[in-house]
């Protein structure tokens, strides 16, 4: 009894809620009480319902269904006060009833396809969530990150900040040597994507754009920043066993920043290429283009914290 009271006082909570959000609530709110005055005093009939479904299609400006619902019940009742309320001996009571009747009709179509409206949109809008996440990983996709580079890139030249992009590239080596023990490699990239998410900012951007093979997005951090966090992710993912076998993670990763005239094509190319270099040289290293010194053994936890977010 206590949850169904619960749920239906939550209600008007979530009603009061939509109008103090926006703005266009009150204003359809007030036109629909401003259609019933203008109907007592000059009872419109049939053609009361073209304002009343005016102002139901205007719930489209306001999210959420709830509003939608209030003003199309309001507005039934007022059509129906309207037939009581109105001066009389204007029209027939028949034509009356009639016009009245066509008015409510009117006003129940127009709130069903507002509403069908609603719940399209909030299905395209999870569809397209869905489309740019993983659903294996949970991680942003191959999608995502083409959107997303194009956008950083685009608003990193505008405002003159830096942007660097990292390739990381997972070798799963002697995977499984004891074929008595299967370790599953998904669960195994599954705990490396996470080790590496919980090595960056949370206004680092991370992607999952093949099996193996993750993306950083660095925005306001400088090449040796980058490679400073990236090294922190090597020394992290080599894990020497996983239940007692003997396997060894290998990370290789490319870097490259944002230059001047730069394109999103070309950042991540160089990023391409300075992964290739990484696995060509040696295995579990981090390279980057333009090619700077670095020691990858050096303790650089505090450079999570120390990179700038401003330049």
């Amino acid at each position: 009894m206590r949850e169904y009271i619960r749920s239906v006082t939550s209600i008007p909570k979530l009603f009061l809620r939509e109008i103090s959000i926006s703005p266009n609530s009150l204003i359809i709110f007030s036109a629909t009480v401003f259609i019933f005055i203008i109907d007592l005093n000059l009872p419109l009939g049939v053609a009361a319902g073209i304002p009343y479904a005016l102002v139901i299609f205007g719930c489209l400006w306001v999210s959420g269904t709830y509003l939608t619902y209030v003003v199309s019940i309001l507005s039934f009742v007022f059509v129906v006060l309207g037939f009581y309320l109105s001066p009389g001996n204007i029209v027939p009571v028949e034509v009356a009833l009639i016009n009245r009747g066509l008015t409510l009709l009117l006003i129940v179509c127009a709130a069903i396809m507002v509403i069908k409206i609603k719940k399209t949109n909030v299905d395209m809008s999870a569809l397209l969530t869905n489309n740019l996440i993983d659903p294996v990983s949970g991680f942003k996709n191959m999608h995502a990150f083409g959107v997303d580079l194009n956008t950083e890139t685009f608003r990193c030249q505008r405002y003159r900040r830096n942007l660097s992009i990292a390739l990381i590239d997972i070798d799963l080596h002697q995977l499984n040597q004891d074929k008595e023990i299967q370790y599953p490699a998904l669960d195994i990239m599954q705990k490396i994507s996470n080790n590496i998410r919980s090595k960056i900012r949370t206004s680092d951007l991370f992607y999952q754009i093949d099996t193996q093979l993750f993306v950083i997005l660095f925005p306001e951090t400088e090449l040796s920043e980058a490679k400073d966090v990236c090294e922190i992710i090597r020394n992290k993912t080599a894990f020497p066993a996983v239940n007692g076998m003997n396997n060894k993670f290998f990370a290789s990763i490319g870097i490259s920043t944002l230059e001047e005239n730069d394109s999103s094509l070309n950042l991540y190319q160089r990023a391409e290429a300075a992964l290739s270099l990484s696995k060509q040289s040696e295995k579990h290293q981090v390279s980057t283009l333009p090619e700077i010194t670095n020691n990858k053994d050096k303790n650089v936890v505090p450079a999570i914290l120390s990179r700038s977010r401003t330049n």
